[in-house]
């Protein structure tokens, strides 16, 4: 008897500890579960990094442009209407001339405070900046930036003037703001 009673307590003591174990592992899992789940929530988007690189020829010289756009945690965290957050974006410009430097800035939304709106504050970021090809020349480069919502893509439009002599670069609200994507298509 005593031999037959053995087998089935430790039947009986692996079946305990496997139902203790999976009580265990549940309810350890659910409240890290949670709080991962509140952390993820509670944490603002960044956009991720983004950097482009342009070439252009004005009066015999070479310009090397630089464009890089990243989510900046130490600039205000910006809401949506639904209540999402973000990270605002920061974007680095660096331009070379022939090699040497000529002009560096850092920009964020703050830089372009001056044209917008309270609304247009409101729940936006800097979406980021380009080279813009068609309206730079001899005198200035120019680059497009634009304000708007994450994910909507569509904001106020700007033109930063970069002037070829050295002299202060400006901003300048783009009043031939092309949110088609269709400039310069001819039907």
């Amino acid at each position: 008897m005593k031999k037959s009673l053995f087998p089935v307590l430790i039947f009986l003591l692996l079946q305990g500890m496997a139902a203790c174990g999976d009580k265990k592992s549940e309810g350890a899992a659910s409240p890290a579960d949670s709080v991962q789940q509140r952390v993820a929530d509670d944490t603002p988007y960044g956009e991720p990094t983004l950097k482009n690189s342009f070439t252009a020829q004005w009066g015999g010289k070479s310009y090397a442009i630089t464009i890089e756009r990243q989510a900046d945690p130490e600039l205000p965290v910006v809401a949506d209407e639904l209540g999402k957050k973000f990270y605002d974006n920061r974007v680095e410009v660096t331009i070379l001339r022939d090699g040497e430097p000529f002009f560096r800035k850092s920009y964020s939304k703050e830089a372009f405070a001056d044209f917008l709106s309270r609304a247009e504050q409101q729940g936006t970021v800097l979406l980021g900046m380009a080279y813009d090809s068609d309206k730079s020349d001899a005198h200035a480069i120019r680059l497009g930036a634009q304000i708007g919502q994450v994910g909507i893509e569509e904001g106020p439009a700007f033109c930063i003037e970069i002037p070829l002599d050295g002299s202060a670069s400006s901003i300048v609200r783009d009043s031939d703001q092309d949110t088609t994507g269709d400039a310069g298509v001819e039907d």
